[in-house]
């Protein structure tokens, strides 16, 4: 298994446009459908112009690495959300 595209730009590009694909829903408030099928087909074409420019092992790399980075952004959200609405319920 030849892993040179960890050493390749455009791959931590791609990886870079595939992660804010991913993270965008949750960021962008509020939720709406649309936004996440923009961020669902932005993903999809940076994971296969990831697999078109490199190969399979890449795109898989891009692919998990970035839903797991969109996951955490996510937990992080939902979290500090909460403490958000744990404050203004506290001083209100």
């Amino acid at each position: 298994m030849n892993n040179s595209f960890f050493l390749d730009i455009t791959w931590w590009l791609l990886l870079g446009a595939a992660f804010a694909a991913a993270a965008i829903p949750s960021v962008i408030r509020p939720f709406r459908p649309l936004t996440v099928f923009f961020s669902v087909i932005s993903w999809c074409v940076a994971v296969a112009f990831v697999w078109a420019r490199h190969n399979t092992a890449a795109a898989l790399a891009a692919s998990m690495l970035s839903l797991a980075g969109g996951i955490i952004v996510f937990l992080l959200a939902v979290f500090f959300s909460g403490l958000d609405l744990m404050a203004k319920k506290r001083y209100r």
